[in-house]
């Protein structure tokens, strides 16, 4: 937080990290196809998990149109590359591999040179598994299934 004082009046500026829980950010979001590319028995496996189905359960409760349910529930929302809507961006919907591991376009250009990021833990879960959500969530046990059996 930084204070600062500008003709009597106390501005109060908090720095928050927009991107969640990723340090570094950087290239822009490509989707789980692309990522299938090199690693489609992950992706075999993941299709079968509630984070691929994840924006089915808005559409079944009428909150597909919400944003602060759609955030939680597709991929890169909002951002280059993300998800943006059903019509113009529909292969984002669903939890995919970059919700985790961060944008995939550096990656998937240069696999070798660029590292994919290997974010995990509760911190990042709990972004949108929040207690009020989720109050029964369980990381250890969740995590497991991330990738499907």
């Amino acid at each position: 937080m930084l204070l600062k004082k500008s003709s009597g009046i106390v501005l109060v500026f908090l720095l928050v990290n927009t991107t969640g829980v990723f340090s570094e950010q950087s290239g822009s979001y490509i989707g789980s196809n692309k990522c299938a590319t090199c690693h489609s028995a992950i992706k075999d496996t993941w299709q079968n998990t509630r984070h691929a189905k994840a924006i089915d359960s808005l559409k079944k409760s009428g909150q597909e149109k919400l944003p602060a349910c759609v955030k939680c529930h597709v991929t890169g929302y909002e951002k280059d590359g993300g998800f943006i809507d059903y019509e113009l961006t529909p292969e984002m919907a669903g939890v995919q591999c970059e919700v985790c591991h961060g944008p995939g376009s550096d990656h998937a250009a240069s696999p070798m040179a660029k590292k994919i990021t290997k974010e995990s833990g509760t911190a990042l879960c709990r972004q949108c598994h929040t207690e009020g959500q989720d109050p029964g969530f369980d990381y250890e046990v969740k995590v497991k299934n991330v990738h499907g059996k």
